[in-house]
């Protein structure tokens, strides 16, 4: 794991300086989703916060978000969601938990399965 977190956090995808593809939209067409275990993240979540957290705070559902990007295919598909909802005042459009500052996933010890999983090309292929 240290190797991808170097990978991810500081040449992500080989580009040096580059980093949190996976966590943020940009100017792709892509989302970050979709989350099946979206009960069991919250309830995690909610321990990790120590108060409750409700599952629109975190989730975006297709409703809502096939009026975000409408020209993106991927934000029009239902099968697509629920996805992590965006930072919309940061460039990128990271994922609400992913720091671009410090580069680095803030609910990393209780992110969804989904997120887990996650192994760009790049990594499936360098690492």
């Amino acid at each position: 794991m240290g190797t991808n977190c170097d990978i991810c956090t500081n040449k992500c995808y080989g580009i040096e300086g580059y980093h949190g593809s996976c966590c943020s939209i940009e100017d792709r067409d892509y989302i970050i989703g979709p989350h099946h275990d979206t009960e069991e993240f919250v309830k995690n979540l909610s321990l990790k916060f120590g108060r409750e957290v409700n599952v629109d705070d975190v989730f975006i559902k297709y409703e809502e978000g096939s009026k975000l990007f409408p020209n993106k295919p991927t934000w029009q598909n239902p099968n697509s969601y629920p996805a992590f909802r965006l930072d919309f005042h940061n460039p990128k459009l990271p994922c609400m938990f992913y720091n671009t500052t410090l580069k680095f996933c803030t609910i990393y010890d209780v992110r969804p399965q989904t997120c887990r999983d996650y192994e760009c090309d790049y990594l499936r292929d360098n690492t």
